[in-house]
């Protein structure tokens, strides 16, 4: 079986705006929730995904544990790095992570509080990620930087790797 055959019908993430400091994202994966899980957590499996395919992901530092911190930096084709932060608040392992987020760059002024919960239904797993923001202005500000592309990149990238795993296991 190819990755191919097995992710031909995961969909593209969803963003619904809920209010003017709230935003869910919403994708569904070809993968049982523990892999999902385990390919959000372990940084050998974060470092084969993260982040759009131009840019090489050269820190994944992860603490999984409450109050634990995870730092992610990607560095682009022209040498700029762009470093994201932030600390687990709850981890419920397979279904629920709940961490602050915040781009290096802008500094955690701007954090946002994002609640991914991973619900398995049949053979597929339902990614939700509830991103509260501390103003309307980040959360403006996040979705005007391009993050739906990128993020959709992203998973697709995601999508390959947890094929790669259905088709060891």
């Amino acid at each position: 079986m190819t990755a191919a055959s097995l992710t031909g019908t995961d969909s593209r993430a969803t963003i619904d705006v809920l209010s003017d400091t709230q935003i869910r994202i919403t994708r569904s994966f070809h993968a049982p929730r523990r892999l999902v899980f385990d390919a959000l957590t372990i940084p050998e499996h974060v470092r084969r995904w993260y982040g759009p395919r131009a840019l090489t992901i050269v820190v994944c530092e992860i603490d999984l544990r409450v109050g634990g911190r995870w730092r992610y930096v990607l560095r682009a084709p022209d040498g700029t790095e762009h470093g994201f932060a932030g600390e687990y608040r709850e981890i419920v392992a397979p279904s629920t992570l709940v961490s602050t987020e915040y781009y290096e760059a802008i500094g955690p002024g701007h954090s946002f509080v994002a609640t991914i919960r991973l619900d398995e239904t049949e053979e597929r797993t339902v990614f939700t990620n509830t991103i509260q923001y501390a103003s309307k202005s980040d959360r403006d500000g996040h979705l005007g930087a391009g993050m739906e592309q990128g993020m959709n990149e992203t998973f697709d990238r995601l999508v390959e790797l947890l094929a790669s795993f259905s088709l060891t296991e």
